[in-house]
């Protein structure tokens, strides 16, 4: 997910190619945990901590992870707060539509099929 992260920030540096990174900082702990932050010139600010949970077997198990990021267009500044985890990602922003609409709520996949 970091590099999901970081792949984002840099898509949006290039659209603002003078950008530049003011602020970077990124600390992995012994446990697995870790936090990363990240500020631009053109006023793109995100932010994001996890965990990592090993499965039984190598090369399984599950991340925990939540951040934030926002960006400013046309005056207007945005901001979407995120947890991931097994059951994927859950974005959340005044700006975006109303995702809790889920499986649970509106029944088995298996009714519209």
């Amino acid at each position: 997910m970091k590099i999901v992260l970081l792949f984002c920030a840099v898509a949006l540096v290039v659209a603002d190619k003078e950008a530049k990174i003011v602020n970077y900082q990124s600390n992995i702990e012994e446990d697995g945990s870790y936090k990363t932050e990240y500020e631009t010139t053109n006023g793109i600010k995100a932010q994001e901590d996890g965990i990592s949970y090993p499965g039984n077997v190598p090369e399984s198990g599950n991340y925990v992870r939540s951040g934030s990021y926002s960006y400013e267009w046309e005056g207007v500044t945005y901001t979407v707060t995120w947890t991931a985890d097994e059951n994927g990602f859950h974005p959340v922003g005044d700006h975006l539509p109303d995702f809790s609409f889920t499986r649970e709520h509106i029944g088995g996949i298996d009714e519209f099929q």
